[in-house]
């Protein structure tokens, strides 16, 4: 008996892999990855084949894995075990997880006990099976008394506290069912969390919650414990009633796993520990590191004809036709009077500001920023009176457009002058006008997001129509807005995302 199962899975890492070599050892198979797919056949008797599938439930899920395709085949393959040496992983997989509430301690499927060192009286230690149930007793006891425990792991050092309405960086739950205690969390969402990679994610805060505790924000972010020690400390306060402990980042080493899941996507935000090591290598080389992270991402669509949005909140924009040639031409002004200077030389634009300077305020801010549609927005932002910082006002705007219930804003102006140069004028021109006509700011700016992306899927359809293009490629942290990503993916459906993160 022959099966074959395929896997769809989004990344070049090893993790799954390693995984499926690890349960598939007493079995006969044969394995492959390559590009977003994993394939296993296995042979045996009937009851051997049962016996594996029963196997692969233990196997832990990855944020990378979205579906598999399962069926008997007729055709035999030789059996090919690769030598090959895997990442070590310090996973909580369900293998250890398991094994304490069975208490056993077991190391996980990479041979690995606990990775991260735990302060809780002087000094940082390590937890070994030896010392694992002494400390644990005496952390449960620090936190008990309300007191703090301090980890460190190769992304930087923590430390955390039993929840008490205070807010630090992001919040753990003593047992996944806690979750809708607090947030809102679709069954998607929930199984992001639980991947193997742990990942942090924002979500949105209940109404009870934000009743209850009134949050000065409406998103905040969220994982699951990802060693075994801080999952017994975790599995242990749950009896005692504690639903979520609260962590702050005292120390930053590098970026922690982040991920956002907008319509059924998965966007890699932050964090480098699961992209191929060589890009890793290279990137972290570079002195230009988001040059050399769009330079990674580019090589995993080698063979595509692409159109890269890199559309960034810490860098200038790039529109990168064929992985060369830049299509934008965006160039912000250094402060509002410049802005103003340039559309009084246009009678019609001149007649706007008079008009709009005897109901508002004119915005007089001088500001140094990158050319990227970010700082337009906050641009934008500022005219709608959401904030006197440009980035802050970007942010405010974007907030707006993530959180609109509506199904569409207005059309503001996204529009290349005659020197095929972005005209950001026209832009703001079009704000101002729909603010003096008195048009709500979330309206404009739902408005303004959808407008960018009806730029963008209208030069990817005119390239597509002279066969220069086959598919765009998202890149940059501003595709970690919904408002955005969602209209992206609805107006462009050619699309394509990279595991290399959004932010560098």
């Amino acid at each position: 008996m022959l099966l074959e199962i395929t896997f769809n899975y989004k990344s070049k890492n090893d993790i799954f892999e390693y995984l499926l070599g690890y349960y598939a050892k007493d079995y006969t198979y044969h394995y492959e990855q390559k590009d977003e797919k994993i394939t296993i056949k296995v042979k045996g008797e009937k009851d051997e084949i049962q016996a594996f599938c029963t196997t692969l439930e233990k196997i832990s899920h990855s944020v990378f894995l979205n579906k598999f395709d399962l069926k008997l085949i007729e055709e035999d393959f030789t059996p090919i075990k690769k030598e090959k040496n895997f990442t070590k992983r310090s996973f909580l997989t369900r293998l250890n997880a398991n094994a304490y509430t069975q208490g056993e301690l077991l190391s996980n499927e990479w041979g690995v006990f606990v990775d991260e060192e735990f302060k809780i009286e002087n000094e940082f230690i390590k937890i070994t099976k030896e010392n694992f149930h002494d400390n644990l007793k005496k952390a449960l006891e620090r936190l008990k008394k309300q007191e703090k425990i301090y980890f460190k792991n190769s992304k930087g050092v923590y430390v955390f506290e039993i929840f008490n309405d205070n807010l630090d960086d992001f919040l753990i739950p003593s047992d996944p069912k806690h979750i809708n205690a607090f947030f809102s969390c679709n069954n998607e969402q929930f199984k992001i969390l639980a991947g193997v990679e742990k990942p942090l994610m924002k979500l949105k805060f209940n109404a009870i919650f934000r009743q209850n505790h009134s949050p000065t924000q409406e998103y905040f972010k969220i994982k699951l414990y990802d060693n075994l020690f801080l999952f017994a400390i975790c599995y242990e306060l749950e009896k005692e009633g504690v639903k979520f402990l609260n962590f702050k980042k005292i120390e930053h080493f590098e970026d922690d796993f982040e991920v956002a899941f907008i319509e059924n996507e998965l966007l890699v935000c932050k964090g480098y520990d699961y992209i191929l090591p060589e890009f890793r290598n290279l990137i972290f080389q570079k002195e230009d590191k988001n040059f050399a992270r769009i330079s990674c991402i580019l090589t995993d669509f080698k063979d595509k004809k692409t159109l890269l949005l890199e559309l960034s909140k810490a860098y200038d924009d790039v529109i990168l036709l064929d992985k060369e040639l830049n299509l934008l031409k965006l160039s912000l002004p250094k402060s509002f009077d410049e802005f103003y200077k340039t559309i009084s030389q246009d009678d019609v634009a001149k007649r706007l500001l008079a008009n709009y300077e005897k109901e508002f305020t004119l915005v007089q801010k001088e500001f140094n920023v990158t050319n990227s549609f970010f700082n337009l927005f906050g641009m934008i932002g500022m005219i709608l009176e959401l904030d006197k910082d440009v980035q802050k006002a970007a942010l405010a705007l974007l907030a707006l457009a993530d959180e609109s219930k509506m199904a569409k804003g207005v059309r503001i102006d996204f529009k290349l002058n005659e020197q095929k140069e972005f005209d950001y004028t026209k832009t703001l021109r079009s704000v101002m006008s729909f603010k003096l006509a008195g048009v709500e700011n979330q309206i404009i700016a739902l408005g303004v997001v959808e407008s960018l992306a009806y730029f963008l899927r209208d030069l990817f359809d005119d390239l597509k129509a002279k066969n220069q293009v086959d598919c765009v490629v998202l890149s940059g942290s501003l595709f970690e807005h919904k408002s955005l990503s969602k209209n992206v993916f609805k107006h462009i459906p050619f699309f394509k995302l990279s595991d290399v993160p959004l932010w560098i």
